[in-house]
């Protein structure tokens, strides 16, 4: 009876006993650390069923709920030997392991599971910050999940000493765009503007990257010209089977659903005769050549929520992995402007009120093909294709022509960047070739102006004399090519980069109604050729508690460009560089957790083709005309950076820092002598010296199990004297603070983010005109995100304070007063 009884109940168990499951938890470390960011398989042989985990900032991982039996554990990771134990037993009790990943011990013969390093989470950028031998700081593609950022631009104001300028332009540590370069994965960007050294990063989604780290420090290795900060961009990649997409629509307070007006652009006729051929024919010719060009009309409408949507599925077979992503968005905004200047301390030059429309539209793809076997090969192609347009009503008074004013002005820019390159690690070989193709087209710049006699009741007339009519085209070519081989501890390069652009336009103003007159310039074209040559030997180490990185970095640079005077005399502009680039950096690890990191370098910035192009570009928004300085010289900078950095726990971090900059000739952007307030004129100069110096803090702290508090400030001075006077240096902003709370308990998440930068000198007056600064403002943005078995739902409220966007002089003199809306937008992400 007793024997049958056990029986009975060893035939009731049987199901809990073969069925029971247990939790797998482990560490993977090195000889010297624990690693975050590792990718642990767990495969069952006999199902073929294959789990993946990552380890936290601790380099703990956990498998749950796995059945008894034997598996293939196996992890890889970059900088390492790949590990796999086919033999790895579960049992009924909870299993732990250590997996040691070996950097220079012979590669295991067990079956290994290749797989692509994952960039994308929070743990794993800090682990690369954390290791990295040089100052850096970054964003991860997890974090700006919990942002309502859609582009890069609007991601990079969270790092620590990062702003953005007009909503696009980049700014490190205070400094101007011009102090800042780009790369996307391994390729130089160039840049997206006409009257700009700046590349345009709102052109390319968050949805196609996995992270963006910004080196403050130099290295060997690293492009030398840069002075704020090197922006590395890393777009995805697949490490499994996967297909997704999303849809989102969004609401903007000043301009959804309200009256809309836009006026569109017209080609440039290919019949339209030469510049010479049209100045020597008669009145007759000019009009019939006038009425090639269409002149729509304004259309008004009433503007749609903005709109945006992706698509992405990525494919892994064997060894190679494939990436497809594309994102469309819409966007429509709309604001009031009130402009005023001065032609005394007292009396005004003009007042004006600008109502300001806007619409977007972007197309990015991108496709990415990696081949992961004994050595790995990559080929990355980004392109993106974006339309601007833009119209603007003003009405005022212009007191210096005695004038009521009634004018309107519509302008439209096309733009397109591909980014290719191919990649490829053999054993300690590194290659890397890329193409850059960017091409811009304003498409009809129209400036309609009418006026009548100030205060007079009298109708208003077409001012013929100020009308404008401006299209111009603008394509720049470049190619780079890299080598680098590594010799143990020492590591030798060599690159190449060459870069053609050509610009060329077409101005003209009306005559008569029915008559245009070409007022073109001989200035209003050029080219410009660039070759830039690079070696570099770097040598690094661990000696210890001790990280060294030093090296020596060459840079030949030859430029020219090629434009001429306005009596058609050819104006051509040279420049040749040598320059000799050093580097240390030196990392101290106290502890396991705690690293003291030194820098010293020497880089530089270089004059853009257009800051040295003889070309005079009119903004009618500003009422200024920018101007190129064939004079212009680059610039030397000696660099000086010390960083302490505390890792408390698993996804917290506290870092102060402090930096110095001393800059031999920078380059400003000034208002030219002789300027007036109806009419000004913006050039380049190159100041004696500058110094830059500041702190940097950071920290994110984990409060308790759903409450996560994050910042990062910085705290910067600069100092320039020019004829004895000393003020901040243009384009350079005195603090930025960036700051949120995170609430996330299951499936919800809450993110509160805070941002504000301080006041900077927009552009460098003169003698009797004051410098004009851009104020700061307080950018509060919150998001709500819900996520369920096939996806996400993510609600936005950007700018809630909608705070001005002011233009001023001091003391307290209000120039351009621009105001900004709040947007609200619904985006779900569906795994399908």
């Amino acid at each position: 009876m007793k024997q049958s009884f056990k029986c009975l109940i060893l035939v009731l168990l049987f199901p809990f006993i073969a069925f029971s499951q247990v939790n797998v938890t482990g560490v993977v470390k090195s000889s010297k650390e624990t690693l975050v960011g590792v990718t642990v398989w767990l495969k069952n042989p006999s199902t073929g069923k294959n789990q993946g985990a990552s380890t936290d900032i601790d380099g703990k991982f956990t498998f749950a709920n796995v059945a008894p039996g034997t598996y293939t554990l196996s992890s890889s990771y970059v900088g390492f030997k790949e590990y796999a134990n086919a033999a790895f037993k579960v049992a009924n009790e909870l299993v732990s392991v250590t997996i040691e990943l070996e950097e220079d011990s012979k590669l295991l013969a067990d079956v290994v599971v290749k797989t692509v390093a994952k960039k994308e989470t929070a743990t794993a950028l800090i682990n690369t910050l954390k290791s990295s031998f040089i100052v850096a700081d970054g964003l991860s593609i997890e974090s700006i999940k919990k942002t309502p950022d859609r582009n890069v631009s609007d991601a990079l104001k969270r790092v620590s000493g990062v702003t953005i300028q007009n909503d696009k332009f980049v700014l490190v540590r205070g400094l101007a765009d011009r102090y800042n370069s780009a790369l996307l994965n391994k390729t130089q960007l160039p840049s997206t503007e006409p009257d700009r050294r700046a590349f345009s990063f709102d052109i390319i989604p968050t949805a196609l990257i996995d992270n963006i780290i910004i080196n403050k420090g130099a290295a060997a290795n690293l492009p030398g010209d840069f002075a704020g900060g090197l922006v590395q961009i890393t777009t995805k990649e697949v490490s499994g089977d996967f297909a997704s997409a999303s849809l989102g629509v969004s609401y903007g307070s000043l301009s959804t659903f309200k009256d809309f007006k836009l006026i569109e652009s017209v080609e440039f006729p290919s019949t339209f005769p030469s510049t010479n051929a049209f100045r020597i024919s008669g009145n007759g010719d000019k009009r019939a050549y006038t009425k090639l060009i269409a002149t729509p009309g304004i259309t008004e409408s009433s503007s749609l929520p903005n709109f945006n949507g992706s698509v992405a599925f990525g494919v892994k077979r064997n060894n190679w992995n494939v990436l497809f992503s594309s994102t469309a968005r819409n966007t429509f905004s709309s604001s009031t402007t009130e402009r005023i200047d001065y032609l005394s301390s007292t009396d005004l030059a003009y007042k004006y009120k600008d109502i300001n429309f806007s619409q977007t539209k972007s197309l990015s793809g991108l496709l990415n093909v990696v081949y992961l076997g004994q050595n790995r090969y990559s080929w990355k192609t980004l392109a993106n294709y974006q339309t601007e347009d833009y119209f603007l009503n003003r009405t005022g008074e212009n007191y210096d022509n005695v004038q009521n004013i009634y004018s309107n002005s519509s302008n439209a820019i096309r733009k397109m960047v591909v980014n290719t390159q191919f990649d490829a690690k053999i054993k300690t070989w590194d290659f890397n070739v890329g193409y850059n193709l960017m091409l811009r087209d304003q498409p009809d710049y129209r400036v309609n102006p009418t006026a009548s006699y100030l205060n007079s009741g009298n109708p208003y007339l077409t001012a013929w004399r100020d009308t404008y009519r401006f299209w111009s085209v603008m394509d720049e070519n470049s190619g780079n090519a890299a080598v680098n081989k590594s010799f143990g501890d020492i590591k030798v390069g060599a690159g190449y980069l060459k870069k053609y652009r050509n610009f060329k336009a077409r101005v003209f103003r009306y005559e008569t109604i029915d008559m245009l007159g070409e007022i073109t310039n001989n200035t209003d074209r050029y080219t410009a050729d660039f070759d830039l040559a690079n070696g570099f030997v770097m040598y690094e180490k661990e000696m210890g508690l001790l990280k060294l990185n030093t090296g020596l970095r060459t840079e030949y640079n030859i430029f020219t460009i090629g434009t001429a005077d306005f009596s058609g005399q050819k104006v051509n502009v040279k420049r040749e560089y040598l320059d000799v680039l050093p580097s240390l950096n030196l990392t101290y690890s106290a502890t396991e957790k705690t690293k003291w990191r030194t820098s010293l370098s020497k880089t530089l910035a270089r004059p853009e083709f257009r800051e040295v192009a003889n070309f005079a570009y009119y903004d009618f928004v500003r009422n200024a005309q920018l101007l190129g300085n064939k004079d212009l010289e680059k610039s030397d900078i000696y660099n000086i950076d010390f960083k302490w950095e505390l890792y408390p726990k698993a996804g917290e971090i506290f870092s102060v820092g402090v930096f110095g900059k001393k800059f031999i000739k920078p380059i400003e952007q000034i208002v030219a002598d002789g300027s007036v307030p109806s009419n000004l004129a913006l050039t380049y100069t190159n100041p004696p010296s500058a110094l830059v110096y500041g702190l940097e803090m950071e920290f994110r702290k984990a409060i308790n199990s759903w409450l996560d508090l994050y910042s990062n400030m910085a705290l910067i001075q600069s100092e320039v004297e020019v004829q004895g006077v000393k003020r901040q240096l243009q384009g350079q902003s005195n603090y930025a603070l960036n700051g949120g709370l995170n609430f996330h308990k299951g499936n919800n998440t809450m993110n509160l983010t805070y941002n504000r930068v301080g006041d900077r000198i927009a552009s460098v007056g003169f003698q009797g005109y004051p410098d004009i600064f851009e104020n700061s403002r307080d950018v509060i943005d919150i998001v709500f995100l819900h996520k369920f078995s096939k996806g996400e739902i993510k609600l936005a409220v950007s700018d809630i304070l909608a705070q001005p966007t002011t233009f001023y002089q001091k003391p307290s003199r209000d120039l351009i007063k621009t105001n900004n809306e709040t947007s609200v937008s619904l985006t779900v992400n569906f795994n399908l």
